[in-house]
């Protein structure tokens, strides 16, 4: 194994099967590009972006 290598096993996976999902509208009112990664709740992404923070509540990235 190589540091860092992914080894996935055949077929396809299904991410998150069985958590609740949503979807959001988002616009950035920020002057600059945002990056948005999935490592922290998505209602604590930048303060730039709006959304519905209380629907994003405990959500993550999918």
């Amino acid at each position: 194994m190589i540091p860092g290598e992914v080894m996935a096993v055949s077929g396809e996976i299904t991410l998150n099967a069985d958590r609740e999902a949503v979807t959001l509208m988002v616009a950035n009112s920020g002057d600059r590009p945002v990056q948005v990664g999935s490592h922290y709740h998505f209602g604590e992404a930048n303060g730039a972006l709006e959304f519905d923070r209380e629907t994003a509540r405990g959500m993550r990235l999918d």
